[in-house]
């Protein structure tokens, strides 16, 4: 039902399987480069207590809001560090 999300390798914090299909979608969108980077269909799988612990594709309602999730998360971080280095060029 929930697993360990962790950036530093020690113990991390236990988010669901869906939380993880959102954080995965991110870490994909973040690291495609639309400019030379081929367009591409995310697709994804799972094996979880929601699946009844079979290895089945994530329903593409989950892919499509974790999707959307994704980018917009990515704009307002790109947003952020915009500002962030507007500001200083201003000074």
């Amino acid at each position: 039902k929930q697993v360990a999300a962790s950036g530093d390798g020690g113990e991390g914090t236990l988010i669901t399987c869906a939380e993880a299909v959102k954080q995965l979608a991110k870490i994909i969108y973040s690291l495609h480069d639309e400019a030379k980077d081929k367009p591409f269909e995310l697709e994804m799988s799972w094996l979880c207590e929601g699946s009844g612990w079979k290895h089945v594709g994530v329903p593409k309602k989950v892919i499509k809001e974790a999707t959307v999730w994704a980018k917009k998360e990515i704009e307002e971080a790109e947003g952020e560090e915009s500002e962030e280095e507007d500001d200083e060029m201003e000074e």
